[in-house]
């Protein structure tokens, strides 16, 4: 993104694909500048978040406790943690499985599907250019989406898996992402505090 001259009134507010509108625009619209420069950069904010691609597939071929497969030699771990080249995901259990050491919501899926033996092909098949995964994906291997919402029928305040929106088949993408940190989907609207794995 190009840098915005704060001082010439015709800064553009980019979106990664064309400028959208300019300052003088909102300005027009009898906007003050200030808020006008507040619209600019939270445009800017939203549109222009950085873009996670799904890994090479050079990298699917990673061991999963082999962070600089995928991570090269940016640090992720702390100089004190345990090697990880060996560990699955019951041995990263042993240590995260209590108090503020729980790795739920932490991770992207990915991390939690590799460490437990699942690989790219199993859910993306042989390809060169793996694609998004389907709910119908998701539910061949985690069960139908009223199973879902029957294991999670006792979290408060809400069970996230039974919507009055969506019912059960809201798609498991918008919360559970597998090469980014997933999110709270509701919290778009509601305040429900939900720890999305």
């Amino acid at each position: 993104m190009r840098d915005m001259n704060l001082t010439d009134g015709n800064e553009i507010c980019l979106t990664p694909l064309k400028p959208i509108m300019t300052i003088e625009k909102h300005r027009n619209r009898g906007i003050s500048r200030p808020l006008a420069v507040l619209l600019c950069i939270m445009a800017a904010a939203v549109f222009c978040q950085p873009i996670q691609a799904a890994p090479k597939m050079k990298q699917a071929k990673v061991k999963a406790g082999d962070c600089a497969g995928c991570h090269g030699q940016k640090k992720v771990l702390p100089e004190t943690h345990r090697d990880t080249r060996a560990m699955d995901l019951e041995a990263c259990r042993i240590c995260h499985a209590r108090d503020n050491r729980m790795l739920r919501g932490k991770l992207p899926g990915i991390h939690h599907h590799q460490l437990a033996g699942v690989t790219c092909e199993q859910c993306h098949g042989k390809t060169r250019n793996p694609q998004a995964l389907t709910l119908e994906s998701c539910v061949a291997c985690h069960g139908g989406t009223e199973r879902i919402a029957e294991k999670t029928k006792d979290v408060k305040p809400k069970n996230p898996h039974t919507s009055p929106h969506y019912g059960t088949e809201l798609d498991c993408n918008l919360c559970h992402h597998q090469h980014v940190k997933s999110e709270n989907y509701c919290a778009q609207c509601h305040t429900f505090a939900f720890t999305t794995p």
